[in-house]
């Protein structure tokens, strides 16, 4: 007779569980490429790059994502969420050892284009993975999954200054040194813990392993989704824009720093830690509408305060502030999408991010020019804020967010 502790059912929750955390824990280690953003100031003077170079530079990711994305829709529907996530961390990994042993300009475009190429995937597949575990926790997998990555947007920038701080007395050598070599070490940990799982006892349930359903196109060209896709573009530019250039944008206006560039970093990351985390605790549907319609302005809107009329001092708060807000903007987008099936959710995914990474590359790009032409970052990282109030202002035209029919299923 079985023992009355064994339930079928709760062994396959348990593994659903593990292998969530366990993609979650790859995932964040991922994430070691923000140290970048702090490093920016010194890195631009030391590869002699102007503003409109560098912001090409950190705009080549957007460019190696178009291609991945261009074929994720169909490549998940071909061989499933989970092989294309593994296959996507896998090659983040690679992309590292590469930066740490390459420790040239060249091996950072390289790594960085690849590591765009390999994200595209990840970036659709990793999402879609989690709601397939859990279809019907989908926004709260998604908030789990991006609250995750606030975490390590914490840490990363306080290491990344620390590193910097460290690098103050050996001048260019050290830091060189201390930029390249622990991509080293992030790279070998990443391909280790992506061995372990791939390699690892497959589940015994078959709805996240085996390929999705056949993947159509039509219904992507709805006014739902197409709103999807135009919101993703607009919060994924100007956020990444915002979050790039603001190191730079403080060391140049700023004659005296009392508080750190990375400490901004840290506060934007916490505000999406915080705001993420309660989302995750909120019933699915709650304040849908109302996020999308107004944290974006609010966001926005302060964020042309900080520029224009903030100090060194409330800027780093300001940054914070604002990001509590239009934070919210994207895990509740998502959740608009259908997920009739993965592929489908995948697709409209991909779709919003294909289109925002031209965009992205071109907002980066077109930053660094002003800022090379006017001297003046005021002007240039406007536009980036106007992004977010134009967020609020297609969503509320668009009517996402309304549930008049709960029994129907969103059209996106």
């Amino acid at each position: 007779m079985p023992s009355a502790d064994h339930h079928p059912e709760d062994e396959v929750s348990r593994r659903r569980r593990r292998l969530a955390i366990a993609v979650l824990i790859i995932f964040n280690l991922t994430s070691y490429n923000g140290v970048m953003g702090v490093f920016s100031p010194r890195l631009r003077e030391y590869f002699s790059l102007t503003y409109e170079q560098w912001g090409t530079m950190s705009g080549l990711g957007s460019l190696g994502q178009t291609v991945s994305l261009l074929l994720v829709g169909f490549v998940i529907a071909r061989f499933g969420v989970r092989r294309i996530t593994e296959l996507s961390l896998g090659g983040v990994g690679a992309c590292f050892l590469l930066i740490g042993q390459g420790a040239s300009l060249l091996a950072l475009k390289v790594s960085l284009a690849f590591q765009g190429f390999f994200g595209g995937f990840s970036r659709s597949s990793l999402p879609a993975y989690l709601v397939a575990l859990y279809p019907s926790h989908k926004r709260r997998m998604i908030s789990l999954q991006l609250t995750c990555g606030s975490v390590m947007g914490i840490v990363i920038p306080l290491w990344a200054n620390q590193l910097l701080i460290w690098s103050r007395a050996g001048g260019d050598e050290a830091l060189a040194r201390l930029f390249f070599s622990p991509f080293l070490v992030a790279g070998g940990v990443v391909l280790c813990a992506w061995a372990l799982l791939s390699f690892s006892r497959q589940p015994d349930f078959q709805n996240v392993q085996t390929p999705g359903a056949r993947l159509h196109l039509r219904p992507l060209l709805g006014i739902r989704p197409l709103a999807v896709v135009l919101l993703v573009t607009l919060h994924a530019s100007a956020d990444g824009a915002m979050y790039e250039f603001l190191p730079m944008f403080m060391d140049h206006h700023f004659k005296e720093l009392p508080v750190a560039p990375a400490v901004a970093l840290v506060g934007h990351n916490v505000a999406y830690l915080i705001t993420r985390s309660l989302l995750s605790l909120l019933p699915e549907g709650t304040g849908q509408r109302a996020i999308l319609i107004l944290s974006g302005p609010i966001g926005g809107s302060l964020l042309l305060v900080m520029l224009w009329q903030g100090n060194a001092l409330s800027v780093p708060l300001i940054y914070t502030l604002a990001s509590l807000f239009y934070a919210a903007e994207f895990p509740v987008l998502l959740s608009e999408i259908s997920s009739r099936s993965m592929a489908h959710f995948a697709a409209v995914m991909s779709a919003g991010y294909l289109v925002s990474n031209p965009v992205s590359f071109l907002l980066m790009k077109g930053t660094g020019r002003l800022v090379d032409t006017t001297g003046d970052f005021r002007v240039a990282l406007s536009v980036a804020a106007c992004g977010f109030i134009l967020f609020g202002l297609v969503a509320a035209v668009a009517g996402l967010g309304k549930r008049p029919n709960s029994d129907k299923p969103a059209a996106a």
